[in-house]
């Protein structure tokens, strides 16, 4: 039995979300959605999902800070993160803190099929690398993590 994956959605376009959401789940994930940045960041103080996607042009926390929250936070460093915002992407692209993300897609450019497609291959990406950590390695993150949780 496979483990349900679970996706941090943070998107402010309700269709979008809603579109993007259900299509995911149909798909086998588990999707939390975040309405803006700032619960983009409660939520990930409470988990750490498989994967995060993030709209940039969000109230409260744009995705660009979300991104850098995520990216200086160690406890999230194995976490893929996907961008997936507007044309208005192109436009800043090159900023350094949007090139920590694993992958950038264009809204109009992306379908759903693609985007399960993307998620698919990130996430058998960061599986690959588990399994490549040796036992010692795996259980001291999972001390590290239940220290950091309960503190």
């Amino acid at each position: 039995m496979t483990k349900v994956r679970t996706i941090l959605y943070a998107e402010d376009d309700l269709v979008v979300l809603t579109v993007y959401k259900k299509r995911l789940e149909h798909a086998g994930f588990h999707v939390i959605p975040a309405h803006d940045g700032l619960e983009a960041i409660k939520n990930l103080s409470i988990f750490v999902p498989d994967l995060v996607l993030l709209d940039l042009m969000m109230p409260k926390f744009n995705g660009e800070e979300v991104l850098q929250f995520i990216r200086n936070n160690p406890r999230f460093a194995k976490v893929p993160v996907i961008i997936l915002s507007t044309n208005s992407i192109r436009d800043v692209a090159q900023e350094p803190v949007l090139e920590q993300a694993d992958q950038r897609l264009i809204k109009s450019q992306c379908t759903a099929e693609s985007l399960v497609e993307a998620i698919q291959y990130l996430l058998a990406g960061v599986e690959a690398e588990k399994t490549e950590q040796p036992v010692s390695e795996i259980e001291d993150s999972f001390s590290s993590l239940f220290s950091t949780t309960t503190a």
